[in-house]
């Protein structure tokens, strides 16, 4: 007997298909009234959204100068999208009694029409601009449902639902799957990575700079640098730091790839729970590895666009996943402990995994019951927080200085406009980022949230915890609006995307008993989807992503080692080592500036005295006076460079108020305070 390649629609799966198209119907009517309150917010309180809230960091003056209202605009419709959305997605399922029977056909046209109406009107809207055709089309295509009463032209049964796969089950293909995993997500060409790496600014901000404080004592974050992406990373890395650039990149590359690693095996295996299969969530990780790239050839020069932010999300989603279908104490113990080990990880991504956690405990409501777990989870995760903190730092982290500094990354990127780019409104590949896939969620969350108390199973508990994590997770991108933003946040989309493409693969063709067909879908939608992936742009800026980027990565799939050898190489005289010898003693702290400040520090082995690193790069005012306070010296690079033209003002300043040139070196010039 031939392997079937589509299998039939199972009985759940049917039974949500309506209920998912009532409340993704539902939720782009809110989508529409969103649009009409944000265009009318924007107009009428246009100064007052255009405030620079985050004012104190120069460095983004240049992008919020013009698009500040804008974007504070864009914000506020997403807000009212997810609000409006479920409302009224939830509305549409409490008055599906009148459009049982009657065929989904004329509700996806209202939807389709609903969507590329609003784009329109969007475009217009948030340039203060009214396109009153597209806002006449979008609203009277609500009411395309109402316009004739179509009934479905044949019943589709369901088979019943299995599961052959249980959690902790490994086999040979699970094996085979992994092998091949790692062999596409780890490198082969670790020293050309690490040499690339080594000459980015981006990874030292990330990793590498917060992990040269721990060449001293008793460094706090907040009180004595800035770690911006949050502290795990650093911290762990702090740890393999060894006074040579090419060993610590070399280390560099490996801890990266690690983390990685753990990401996509997660995936895979929580995929392949949800799924019940193998094959598609082997092919989806891969996806995931191949749209979280960017550049040309840099690999992980980048990593703060990689998945190392968010490692732990899909261990989070397994656990909430099972813990919403068997509730215990130590599976919500255990989802206490990713949360907590998230926000030390990642401060934005891990708050995102408690908001998910919340929210989709909070479904108990509609179950009649108190969700008691949601302050369960809450306290649980603050206290196993504190102690990952107070292991880490030390008593120092109560403060509340040490708060500030950990919650201002959020901040930054949600009112303040921290880099904020608008959205492009325009067809195409925009369509489906800003419009369909939310709604597609919203709805997927609601149907299943609303038939929860019911109908509650494993592939239920998945879908709702995924599409949570595909709303709550796009916060960045609706921030900075980079079409390489959305595709690096965008694996639960694509997860429950996947899933409903299976539905409606398995409602037309599952029960076909000739096998071509099914084939010749799947060989077709494979083409496809190649195409996309290969094919997909970001429209804000020239750089390549997806898949042409990760060709370009040397993987061990790849079986090529690339361009060059890429060793890491800092050429430092005799006389600079004993210039920084006689300023700071090891284990003391240097004030350095340099184009390459990280290299010269970790070849001294000494801590950064600068409040942020790269120094030349600091985007604060306030961070400049942190790093010269308390400082007796400073060590100048001849023919360094200044990113801002106000930070070299004000170093300039205090250098001539405060300091006094006495020694040099080869490459250095060192200054002393006055006495």
């Amino acid at each position: 007997m031939l392997l079937r390649l589509i299998k039939p629609i199972t009985e759940s799966e049917l039974g949500l298909w309506r209920f998912q198209s009532l409340a993704m119907w539902g939720a782009c009517i809110g989508a529409v009234a969103a649009g009409i309150v944000a265009y009318l917010i924007l107009n009428a309180t246009k100064l007052r959204l255009g405030v620079n809230l985050a004012q104190d960091f120069p460095v983004i003056e240049a992008h919020v100068t013009g698009d500040a209202a804008i974007k504070r605009a864009e914000k506020i419709f997403y807000l009212l999208f997810y609000v409006f959305g479920a409302v009224l997605a939830f509305a549409a399922l409490r008055l599906r009694r009148p459009f049982e029977g009657r065929s989904l056909v004329l509700f996806y046209v209202s939807m389709l029409t609903m969507v590329l109406s609003l784009e329109t009107f969007l475009r217009d809207a948030f340039q203060q601009e009214l396109h009153i055709v597209a806002l006449t089309v979008a609203v009277l295509a609500i009411f395309v449902p109402f316009v004739k009463e179509i009934r479905p032209h044949r019943s589709i049964e369901g088979a019943p639902e299995l599961r052959p796969i249980t959690f902790f089950e490994f086999g040979r293909i699970d094996a085979a799957l992994i092998a091949a995993l790692l062999a596409l997500t780890l490198p082969l060409s670790v020293q050309r990575l690490a040499g690339q790496a080594a000459t980015n600014p981006h990874a030292v901000s990330f990793l590498v700079g917060p992990a040269l404080y721990q060449f001293s004592d008793g460094m706090v974050p907040g009180r004595d640098f800035l770690s911006f992406y949050g502290y795990g990373p650093s911290h762990l890395f702090g740890m393999l730091l060894p006074p040579d650039p090419n060993v610590l990149y070399l280390r560099y590359v490996g801890f990266v790839a690690t983390c990685i690693a753990i990401y996509h095996l997660s995936a895979y295996w929580v995929l392949r729970d949800f799924f019940q299969s193998k094959a598609l969530p082997f092919v989806l990780t891969a996806v995931f590895l191949a749209i979280c790239q960017f550049g040309e050839a840099e690999g992980f020069s980048g990593p703060s666009a990689l998945a190392i932010r968010y490692m732990f999300v899909f261990i989070a989603t397994g656990i909430l996943a099972h813990l919403m279908v068997q509730p215990s104490g130590w599976s919500l113990a255990a989802l206490s402990a990713v949360c907590a080990i998230s926000i030390f990880w990642n401060t934005e991504t891990g708050i995102y995994t408690w908001v998910v956690g919340c929210a989709v405990l909070s479904a108990r409501i509609l179950e009649r019951r108190w969700p008691w777990e949601v302050a369960a989870f809450t306290g649980l995760s603050a206290v196993m927080l504190l102690a990952l903190f107070g292991a880490a730092y030390g008593p120092a982290v109560l403060t509340m200085d040490f708060l500030r500094v950990l919650l201002a990354p959020i901040a930054l990127h949600s009112v303040s406009n921290w880099v904020g780019v608008p959205i492009k409104w325009e067809p195409g590949f925009g369509t489906f980022y800003q419009l369909i896939f939310p709604a597609m969620a919203i709805g997927t969350a609601i149907s299943v949230a609303a038939t929860w108390a019911g109908s509650r199973s494993i592939e239920r508990a998945y879908l709702l915890v995924l599409s949570i994590v595909a709303l709550v997770f796009m916060a960045k991108w609706m921030n900075r609006s980079l079409d390489a933003v959305w595709q690096q946040n965008a694996f639960a989309f694509l997860a429950i995307g996947a899933w409903w493409c299976r539905a409606a693969f398995r409602a037309v063709l599952g029960r076909q008993t000739s096998q071509t067909i099914p084939a010749v879908s799947l060989a077709a939608t494979a083409v496809l989807s190649f195409a996309v992936l290969f094919n997909a742009r970001d429209r804000q800026q020239n750089v390549t992503i997806g898949l042409p980027s990760y060709l370009q990565y040397p993987s061990i799939a790849s079986l090529k080692l690339g361009r060059g050898a890429g060793k890491v190489n800092l050429h430092l005289d005799r006389s600079d080592i004993d210039l920084i010898n006689k300023a700071v003693p090891p284990h003391g702290r240097l004030l350095l500036l340099s184009d390459r400040d990280w290299l010269v520090l970790a070849t001294a082995g000494r801590a950064p005295k600068s409040y942020f690193l790269p120094f030349r790069d600091t985007f604060s005012p306030e961070h400049v006076t942190r790093s010269f306070a308390g400082s007796d010296h400073f060590i100048l690079e001849r023919g360094a460079t200044y990113e801002y033209d106000w930070l070299k003002t004000i170093t300039e300043q205090i250098l001539s108020s405060e300091f006094e040139r006495t020694e040099e070196s080869a490459s250095f010039i060192l200054y002393r305070r006055k006495t």
